[in-house]
């Protein structure tokens, strides 16, 4: 039903009209730091982060027998690997999840894989730019506060959306953000959801979606918008509900925006409910759950592994996941939300912000570094079936910064080596 969008929307942005500031500006603080977010490559990154994980879980693999298993439960390093890898994009439900960790088995050989696994959305978002590093913390860490506040059933995604679609209008109605206004926003959003006069909307709504939505269709659902008399408390309630039912129209019902807003205009709707900027904001947001939804698969992904009670088999599938599904949503998220962003930002008119230096500048010998740390904390670096666990020396011009890099001192535990600057992860090749 069409109606359900709208009541899920309304029901859940009732619920903060009393929240505290403090909880408020984590909330702006996300959004602030998803506007931020600025071209960047993150494929590259995606695919050095998920070689080490891939390489650590296939030596897993190949040491692992059944012997090995062991309650995952009585591991808190792989405990944390799943809470932050696995369900780290999610506001899980706690309980369900716990349970089926305490009934997992793993590998007792799975140590330095966990480690890493518990690491790597930081390692990947600190990789590609410090403003993509602090927008995914801040979206995780915003999670347990996002889905406390839903009702029952009601998914992190669709939170998540809802408030980036209340907090877009606030900025393109008002001009601004802030506790105080999200506040009164939301305080409208309680007075017409307890309102009697709401439910023509809902059965105008469901109608219109069962109806062949021609024009007269249409125009006949904006009538309804305008003829409403909602309670003069809420303020922005006319906004609100207007606003959000466009967009059910637009990414629901499928109606063009050149239907809705001829429609809307003729009824005597103000054309700022319908301009450019608000179906930007509407397409923004979809893209913007689209890219959620996609990551958080990962989480059904790594359940489903270690549902798996032979160990055996588990890491296995481990190994197969890592480099399929679970490396391409992640590139898919990455991507995702630097569209999604930008086309949001546009949408409330916010500034472009003003481009970021590099994270580090790349050259030959700190990529040796960063081998000799790798090694240091997981013991080898593997490269197509090539493990090596010490490394003497650097490379033969330490401070190249870009192209090809060499290594021919059989400094690699015997092996010489090239690699591209700034990307060894995914290009070091030994040879004899």
């Amino acid at each position: 039903m069409a109606s359900t969008d709208l009541i899920t929307y309304l029901n859940y942005m009732s619920t903060w009209d009393t929240e505290s500031d403090a909880n408020i500006d984590q909330l702006i603080t996300e959004q602030t730091l998803f506007i931020g977010l600025q071209d960047f490559e993150s494929d590259s990154v995606v695919d050095s982060e998920f070689n080490t994980l891939n390489d650590l879980a296939c030596e897993v693999r190949d040491l692992t027998i059944a012997a090995d298993a062991i309650q995952m439960a009585a591991d808190a390093a792989a405990v944390a690997s799943i809470w932050s890898f696995g369900l780290g994009m999610a506001a899980f439900v706690a309980l369900e999840a716990a349970e089926q960790i305490d009934k997992a088995v793993i590998s007792s050989k799975s140590g330095k894989l966990n480690e890493k696994l518990t690491s790597a959305d930081s390692d990947i978002s600190s990789q590609i730019s410090p403003n993509v590093a602090s927008y995914v913390s801040k979206y995780k860490e915003n999670n347990n506060l996002i889905i406390s506040k839903a009702p029952k059933g009601l998914d992190t995604t669709t939170c998540r959306s809802n408030l980036m679609q209340f907090m877009a209008e606030i900025q393109r109605k008002s001009g601004k953000l802030d506790a105080a206004t999200f506040r009164q926003y939301a305080e409208s959003a309680r007075i017409v959801y307890n309102s009697d006069e709401i439910n023509k909307v809902y059965d105008a709504l469901d109608q219109l979606n069962f109806s062949a939505k021609s024009d007269a269709d249409v125009k006949k659902f904006m009538d309804v918008l305008v003829g409403l008399q909602l309670p003069s408390q809420a303020k922005f309630g006319l906004t609100l509900v207007t606003s959000m039912s466009i967009a059910i129209m637009f990414y629901k019902l499928k109606i063009a925006n050149t239907a809705i807003k001829a429609q809307a205009e003729a009824a005597g709707i103000p054309v700022e409910e319908v301009n450019t900027s608000a179906f930007e904001a509407m397409d923004a947001v979809g893209k913007f759950a689209a890219v959620v939804t996609v990551v958080m698969s990962v989480v059904d992904v790594v359940l489903n592994i270690i549902d798996i009670v032979d160990v055996v088999a588990q890491c296995k599938k481990m190994c197969d996941q890592l480099n399929g599904p679970i490396k391409a949503s992640y590139k898919t998220y990455f991507n995702g939300i630097k569209t999604a962003a930008q086309q949001y930002r546009e949408a409330i008119g916010a500034p472009t912000p003003p481009p970021q230096p590099p994270v580090t500048g790349n050259s030959a010998g700190k990529d040796i570094d960063q081998m000799h740390a790798q090694i240091a904390q997981y013991g080898s670096i593997t490269q197509f079936g090539v493990r090596i666990s010490t490394i003497s020396g650097t490379a033969n011009t330490p401070s190249q910064s870009t192209g090809l890099a060499s290594k021919t001192d059989h400094g690699f535990g015997g092996y010489n080596g090239t690699w591209q600057v700034g990307n060894w992860g995914d290009t070091l090749r030994f040879t004899q």
